[in-house]
């Protein structure tokens, strides 16, 4: 079905058409048949009515919320129990009748959504509620993580993407608040082996509830969950026994295992639906990389980096997430290699054979870090910037892609002031560098336009 706005353009042109004489009484009624004019007002009344329903209900709710919190210490530990749970499974019930109510229809549809994504909130407020009234000490994070693996239990059973976004922004909360438990040396418990793992745990829960839902947002909310957390694990391992070859795995492991993603390793998948997500954010990854390594700032604190040797820490817990996603990174790259028919051989294809050379020139330069210079290290990146852009920009005019060419432009552009600033130049010179960039990407993007619009026609 196409959007609303545009069926509401489309009927008030073909209503033009029609007194124009351009078409006859037939072709508008198909038209309007097709896409259903007659359901446009209706539609945005039964809109009106909703935002009606929703400030109501958000009313009556304070209105509720205020009641509660003005008797709550009076009531017995009975009355608030059964208020609560009431209230939980209440939103859910009316939610889920309302959201499977119509189907063909769909007026209840956003409300009853609306309800069960309400309901899911009142998860927190019922455990935190629950747990004080029982006297069970517990952390926030503790908290978040418990409430985002509950939504997420009522995502898969639900199959909706607002709960599944949901959840993992509740396990992102509570990770990003308890991550600093992973330094300290103690004694694993439930959560704090949620917290360690939640790479691995992000894989296993997320990925298959995006390709359920069929949700990129879920899958790129996913991918943003699981590289830091590995990245973390990785940077704890460091902390407590620093060493070139992990430090490179840290740099190389997060692009290496986005590019060479791919869909139809799970079973039952033909398409590759989020493969191109992955692809991208693996370009974005090492274009912030190669950036920020470009500096000389950052080259005499990598070159110059001191080395610290501690006692592990839960260093096999925290190596785990590393050596499985590495694992599967190599055979996902290996994947990539196979041949599909027969006739062809092992080996990747240009722009894969690219990102593979830029990995291993990365690699080759974090295990020896220590023998180069820093003028050689920030000479390095700063290639590999330039090489990354201009292949951004390669590809964006050989394919017409947009988001490829400006890509490459603004890494391009970021290269020539940053150097600008980093190295002492005059003001004047400054100024003429900006003049020239700003003319550049005028002319870089009038010339891409233009040049997009021939190979169209």
């Amino acid at each position: 079905m196409a959007s609303e706005k545009f069926r509401r353009q489309l009927r008030h042109e073909t209503e033009l058409w029609k007194a124009e004489g351009l078409i006859n009484d037939s072709a508008y009624q198909q038209i309007s048949d097709r896409y259903q004019f007659n359901s446009i007002d209706s539609a945005a009344s039964n809109r009106f009515v909703m935002i009606l329903i929703g400030l109501g209900g958000i009313l009556l709710g304070l209105g509720v919320i205020t009641f509660v919190a003005a008797n709550w210490q009076e009531w017995p530990r009975e009355l608030k129990i059964i208020l609560l749970l009431s209230l939980f499974i209440g939103l859910n019930t009316s939610g889920f009748y309302l959201w499977q109510a119509n189907p063909k229809t769909g007026k209840t549809k956003h409300l009853g959504e609306g309800l069960l994504l309400f309901g899911a909130l009142s998860l927190g407020a019922n455990i935190s509620l629950m747990a004080q009234m029982f006297h069970i000490g517990g952390s926030p994070y503790g908290l978040f993580l418990v409430w985002g693996l509950g939504v997420l239990l009522m995502a898969y059973s639900l199959r909706l993407v607002s709960l599944g976004i949901l959840s993992i922004l509740l396990l992102g909360i509570g990770y990003w608040s308890g991550v600093s438990n992973i330094f300290v040396p103690a004694e694993l418990t439930g959560l704090e082996f949620l917290l360690i793992h939640m790479a691995l745990v992000g894989a296993i829960l997320f990925v298959p509830l995006a390709y359920w839902c069929q949700s990129r947002s879920i899958f790129i909310m996913a991918v943003l969950l699981i590289i830091p957390a590995l990245q973390m694990n990785i940077a704890v391992l460091l902390d407590q026994n620093f060493s070139a070859e992990l430090m490179t795995i840290g740099l190389i492991l997060p692009p290496a295992l986005l590019w060479s993603y791919d869909d139809s390793l799970f079973p039952g998948i033909d398409s590759r639906p989020f493969r191109p997500h992955t692809r991208n954010l693996a370009i974005w990854f090492l274009g912030i990389l190669f950036f920020l390594f470009s500096f000389q700032g950052v080259g005499k604190f990598f070159v110059y980096i001191g080395s610290s040797q501690s006692t592990a820490i839960n260093g096999f817990h925290l190596i785990l997430d590393v050596i499985l996603l590495g694992g599967l990174t190599i055979g996902q790259w290996l994947y990539l290699a196979k041949p599909r028919h027969s006739y062809q051989h092992w080996g990747l294809d240009a722009v894969s054979s690219t990102i593979a050379v830029f990995l291993g020139v990365t690699a080759l330069v974090g295990f020896g870090y220590q023998s180069i210079s820093v003028t050689l290290f920030v000479f390095v990146f700063n290639i590999l910037l330039f090489l990354l852009a201009g292949g951004l920009v390669r590809i964006g005019l050989g394919e017409g892609k947009r988001g490829a060419f400006w890509g490459g432009m603004i890494l391009l552009t970021l290269q020539i002031m940053s150097r600008t600033f980093e190295y002492n130049t005059e003001l004047l010179f400054k100024a003429l560098v900006f003049v020239l960039c700003g003319v550049g990407v005028i002319l870089a993007g009038l010339w891409f336009e233009r040049h997009l619009s021939r190979q169209q026609t």
